[in-house]
């Protein structure tokens, strides 16, 4: 058997240090180890077209990428902006907080001046002559309007108003010629995240995807390459007890399945819940009341438990059932003509003395 030896040259290094996969994995440390990239966090570094879409498991490293993506970009480029978009101001700052310590472990020769130094910002200048800034702005879930660059949307599936984050956010690549990228853990068939991520409603075909379960990363699977292979043919059960490191083991203990499916496997429930939206203000009922000749129809509010007639700016018959000597519904029409009398007492409940209109009141149909 021959082995081959390949010899780098110092060219090749540089050119290799020129790439965000090579600047990572060649320089960069995280709590003073290095950094050791998985195989779909580097095809995720080499895949350049303009919309990135990326449907992961929980904790597989994506969040920390988007950081070490972004600080290689701002130190390989000059005048180049990251912009973070996160579920809360906690996750934004963290992804600065990231960047930041990685900034701090690069060896000297290779750190741009950090001139700007904040929780939600970080910026680098230039050591040519034009001492062009390279920014990371970083904020919490709204549409990143008056900037560009790259874009970056960390759990877009979990934002509330995900739609008008993303459509806020796909012009700030146009004039910088960058990328926009999609990563989030899948919450049902519900949001832009979803549309784009199955193509169910219409075609994106401009998006790549990538599918990242939890067998694809050393952290969770005993052999990733026997897994990446054969755990898609099995069901859940079998290639967790098959793959699965114990601490996934326990995740899949600790989770009813669909849960488990949807946060590690990127499978969508079957169920979900769909709520009513709720009503700033109580629903408008009309009910027919005769006035005259003639049939009118009036809206009333609904009023105090008891029923009865209703003391308010609202006309409202008293909707009393029936009479007990087997007569018709009662109608009261004009409750403002009642005002004061002893039937219309301030609960709104009758008098349990019955209604006698004094001699020479107007009497009321």
């Amino acid at each position: 058997m021959t082995l081959g030896i390949v010899k780098r040259t110092e060219d090749d290094l540089t050119q290799w240090l020129a790439t965000e996969s090579g600047f990572i994995s060649g320089l960069c440390q995280y709590d003073n180890e290095p950094v050791v990239l998985e195989p779909y966090q580097q095809s995720f570094l080499g895949n350049h077209s303009r919309f990135r879409w990326v449907a992961k498991s929980r904790q597989v490293g994506f969040s920390f990428l988007f950081a070490l993506e972004a600080l290689a970009r701002c130190h390989l480029r000059d005048g180049h902006t990251s912009v973070f978009v996160s579920y809360n101001l906690s996750d934004a700052v963290e992804k600065v907080l990231i960047a930041r310590q990685v900034y701090e472990e690069l060896p000297l020769a290779y750190q741009k001046k950090l001139v700007t130094d904040a929780k939600t910002e970080l910026a680098f200048e230039s050591n040519s002559r034009g001492r062009r800034l390279s920014r990371i702005i970083s904020v919490p879930a709204k549409p990143p309007r008056g900037k560009r660059g790259d874009v970056y949307l960390d759990e877009l599936a979990h934002l509330v108003n995900d739609r008008e984050v993303y459509t806020g956010s796909t012009a700030l690549i146009l004039r910088s010629h960058g990328q926009l990228t999609g990563g989030s853990t899948p919450l049902g068939r519900r949001g832009i995240f979803w549309e784009i991520d199955t193509q169910e409603l219409r075609k994106y075909p401009h998006h790549t995807r990538q599918l990242v379960p939890w067998w694809l990363c050393r952290f969770f699977s005993l052999d990733v390459r026997r897994a990446a292979v054969e755990a898609p043919l099995m069901p859940t059960e079998e290639r967790v007890t098959r793959f699965g490191r114990p601490v996934l083991v326990e995740q899949f203990d600790s989770l009813p399945q669909e849960d488990f499916q949807q946060e590690f496997e990127c499978l969508l429930r079957r169920r979900i819940l769909q709520l009513s939206p709720l009503r700033a203000h109580p629903p408008v009922h009309h009910r027919r009341v005769g006035v005259g000749a003639g049939r009118l129809r009036r809206a009333r509010a609904p009023g105090a438990p008891g029923g009865g007639l209703r003391c308010g700016p609202h006309e409202r018959p008293l909707g009393a059932g029936r009479l007990r000597g087997g007569g018709g519904p009662i109608h009261l029409p004009h409750a403002a003509e009642l005002r004061g009398h002893p039937f219309c007492r301030a609960g709104g409940a009758p008098s349990p003395s019955p209604l006698r209109p004094a001699r020479g009141a107007p009497q009321h149909r």
